[in-house]
């Protein structure tokens, strides 16, 4: 007999490692050596950091971007072999430029959501690299409803509550969050989780990025209450948590925040 959703329980793992700039084969590299050191099932889902495969090289960026496809065919064939679903940003090249994608790839191999950063960060020159996204994703996974983010978006509430709304039961978020602010990382992490009432795992990089801005590690995760469940130092390393969807029903019926919205007076 299957099990209902409320019943169900998932196994994220999130990675944090230390990304080459420019090397597309040695973060897919690095990025095998941690999921090896895993203990996996079928069903899992694997998370990586933003830019996963080549960093931010605005030099080369349109290089990175047309080689992309060696990043994701590797997720594709990862996913398929070990039974798991993986989700990652890349650069990708679109027609009229370049969108910073976060794909969710299944156990399948399937590419099954593909979301582009809407919100670019100015002080590292994203708006004039990338062309930004305007639609917000949620997709359906093993009947749990998914919502993608990536680093800077989480500082804009709208778009949490947006998917919030339109039913996700986790956010997952990509990221390379720098040092200097990676408190503002851990705490707003939590906070979207607590305010929405939903589960968000993020990956952050860590270590040197290659142009000399050192990124924060902290790669955590935090329950519908905003508890956070586990989370890394500034090292490379591995977070493993475990979910139920169940707990999103629950902890909205026995503390009815959403419920009680009235966005008519917001305006």
């Amino acid at each position: 007999m299957s099990l209902t959703k409320s019943e169900r329980k998932f196994s994220i793992h999130i990675l944090q490692f230390q990304i080459a700039l420019g090397s597309i084969d040695k973060n897919i590299h690095r990025a095998e050596q941690l999921i090896q050191k895993l203990t996996i099932a079928k069903g899992d889902l694997i998370l990586l950091p933003e830019m996963f495969s080549s960093g931010f090289w605005y030099d080369e960026l349109e290089a990175m971007a047309q080689e992309s496809g060696k990043a994701v065919n590797w997720m594709k064939s990862e996913a398929r072999s070990l039974g798991v679903a993986m989700a990652g940003s890349v650069p990708e090249k679109i027609d009229n430029g370049i969108v910073n994608s976060m794909l969710f790839v299944d156990e399948y191999g399937n590419v099954s959501g593909s979301y582009s950063k809407i919100h670019l960060f100015p002080l590292t020159g994203e708006e004039r690299a990338f062309i930004p996204g305007s639609r917000p994703v949620v997709l359906d996974w093993s009947g749990l409803r998914i919502g993608l983010m990536i680093c800077f978006d989480l500082r804009f509430p709208e778009l949490s509550r947006r998917l919030c709304l339109n039913g996700a039961d986790i956010i997952l978020v990509s990221a390379q969050w720098p040092e200097a602010r990676i408190e503002h990382f851990f705490n707003l992490v939590h906070v979207r989780a607590m305010e929405n009432q939903f589960f968000v795992a993020a990956s952050n990089a860590c270590g040197n990025d290659g142009t000399g801005l050192i990124l924060g590690g902290r790669s955590l995760c935090a329950d519908p209450m905003g508890n956070v469940m586990g989370c890394l130092d500034a090292n490379e390393d591995i977070l493993s948590v475990h979910i139920s969807p169940g707990d999103v029903t629950r902890i909205r019926k026995e503390f009815p925040v959403l419920s009680l919205r009235r966005p008519d007076s917001y305006r």
